[in-house]
């Protein structure tokens, strides 16, 4: 389990970052794409404290 909880974690980890350097690449979706790489980046953090506490 707790390797795919770091499987996890890692993938958003990456796909919130890409998504950030998205968002500059495409300006006229900026907000909403940095918006879902937030989103990611919060929920990687989420499952990276409950992983860190099992």
């Amino acid at each position: 389990m707790r390797i795919l909880m770091f499987v996890l974690v890692m993938a958003l980890s990456v796909a919130s970052c890409w998504l950030f350097a998205q968002a500059f690449v495409y300006p006229e979706y900026g907000i909403v794409i940095f918006g879902g790489g937030v989103i990611g980046a919060t929920i990687a953090f989420g499952l990276a404290s409950r992983w860190n506490r099992a």
